[in-house]
């Protein structure tokens, strides 16, 4: 192994990572109060992997390159980083 090869490595394994999990979130969502003691919804998990903790641009990316992954759809990403709770809505929600 050529010494940038084990340098990649460790810095690979040294690199803090995150527990993410992704959920689709469903197409309608609940509406009105939940005074009764909530609405249950249901929520797919569609992936969960770690990811190195950094810049949420780069999870993002990677979310989108997933198979799984519908422009169409909205998507709820949650981890224990701060940073990596998000949702990702759909493309059409996003447009300016």
């Amino acid at each position: 192994m050529s010494p940038e090869q084990e340098e990649a490595i460790l810095k690979f394994m040294n690199t803090p990572r995150a527990f993410v999990r992704v959920y689709e979130m469903p197409d309608k969502l609940t509406n009105g109060y939940c005074f009764g003691g909530g609405v249950p919804i249901t929520f797919m998990n569609v992936d969960w992997f770690e990811h190195p903790i950094g810049d949420r641009t780069d999870l993002e990316t990677f979310i989108k390159s997933k198979r799984y992954y519908n422009p169409a759809k909205r998507f709820l990403v949650q981890s224990d980083e701060p940073n990596f709770t998000f949702t990702l809505a759909m493309e059409a929600d996003n447009a300016v």
